[in-house]
């Protein structure tokens, strides 16, 4: 568990505690989204957690996936990190929400998608797993391309339709998806732990978190 970690999310407000709807439609106890975290200093810590993963599990590939919005920045500092912190020098590509139709016409900016090209794609959480197939369909209407997996922060450990979200992910896109922290992991070591003075988790929060998972949670 990288400790680090998860005092970056507490301590940036990349992760919030109170009540939130989320994309799927569920009323969470809490929201994740490293969108938050937007200085240099922050964003080069938080991109040095993903590369790190990227580089345990991902010994060969071309390009670093981000979808928009969240996953631009991610895409950029994560491929900074990689050749900074680990002498892996790898290109970015992100997506546009709409196509541009003057200029450099396309949906796509950075390097490819192309024929052949080998890419990690990073996002911030995985919930029900829409937004990345969403994106992987979008790279393959483009080019023939391999999407080795998927590097998210936090694993909401989450239900999809009839089991773990990820699980079923894996199983139908036969690729996987790696997290740098699980959000039970997270949770059992912010209980009632203070963090720079500060106890973001107490028993009232933690209660609550409990509950949501027994509603929705499905452990890997």
């Amino acid at each position: 568990m990288d400790k680090e970690f998860i005092h970056l999310l507490v301590k940036r407000g990349a992760l919030k505690f109170g009540e939130f709807t989320l994309k799927s439609g569920r009323k969470s106890p809490y929201f994740i989204s490293t969108g938050v975290i937007a200085d240099g200093e922050g964003t080069y810590e938080l991109a040095k957690a993903y590369a790190k993963v990227i580089k345990e599990k991902f010994p060969e590939f071309d390009s670093i996936y981000g979808p928009a919005y969240k996953g631009i920045p991610l895409a950029v500092s994560v491929s900074v990190a990689l050749a900074r912190a680990l002498k892996l020098n790898k290109t970015w590509l992100f997506d546009r929400k709409q196509e541009k139709e003057y200029g450099d016409k396309g949906v796509f900016i950075g390097d490819g998608p192309r024929d052949g090209q080998r890419i990690v794609m990073v996002d911030d959480v995985f919930t029900t797993g829409g937004t990345k197939v969403e994106s992987i369909n979008k790279l393959r209407r483009t080019a023939n391309v391999e999407v080795l997996g998927v590097v998210i922060a936090v694993d909401r450990e989450e239900k999809g339709k009839e089991r773990n979200a990820i699980e079923e992910f894996e199983e139908e896109f036969k690729m996987p998806v790696y997290s740098v922290a699980k959000i039970t992991e997270i949770f059992d070591y912010l209980h009632n732990r203070k963090v720079d003075g500060k106890v973001y988790v107490d028993d009232r929060i933690y209660s609550a978190f409990l509950e949501y998972m027994k509603e929705y949670g499905a452990r890997k």
